[in-house]
């Protein structure tokens, strides 16, 4: 309660307090309301000639790019002698957090990405886009994944 009117009081001057700041803690931590900010779940989508890698659940935007690019340079014959493909040739297409991503292809090289609340969602919305740059030619669905929130 004392901590709650010192928040009132540093507002009414005009002093900005973090709403973490004006709650007393929580045994166990968190606040007393029980709020607590998600924790980030980064996934994120790579393609390059010949391959894709897709990461989710990381901790952090760099941790699931360099995941997803580690995953799209590895051979689709790993172990059985396959080169890897070329490291500049694998990029990361799309990147969410808390979210869904999909990776769609066309016959002639075109590609698509989105991200949406949800799997279908961001299908739907990068078979437009891929679409949209020969839209005689139908684009297919490669991987969709999402990142937990």
């Amino acid at each position: 309660m004392r901590a709650r009117m010192l928040a009132v009081a540093l507002i009414l001057l005009g002093v900005v307090v973090p709403a973490a700041a004006a709650e007393p803690a929580a045994p166990g931590g968190g606040t007393a309301t029980g709020a607590r900010r998600a924790s980030p779940s980064w996934g994120a989508i790579a393609s390059g000639t010949g391959g894709y890698g897709y990461a989710f659940n990381h901790r952090t935007q760099a941790a699931a790019e360099l995941a997803a690019r580690a995953q799209c340079e590895r051979p689709p014959n790993a172990g059985k002698g396959a080169a890897p493909v070329a490291p500049s040739a694998c990029e990361v297409r799309s990147a969410f957090d808390r979210a869904c991503g999909a990776l769609v292809t066309g016959n002639f090289g075109e590609w698509g990405t989105a991200v949406a609340a949800t799997k279908e969602a961001a299908g739907r919305a990068a078979i437009a886009e891929c679409n949209s740059h020969l839209p005689t030619e139908p684009c297919r669905l490669v991987i969709g994944v999402c990142s937990p929130g």
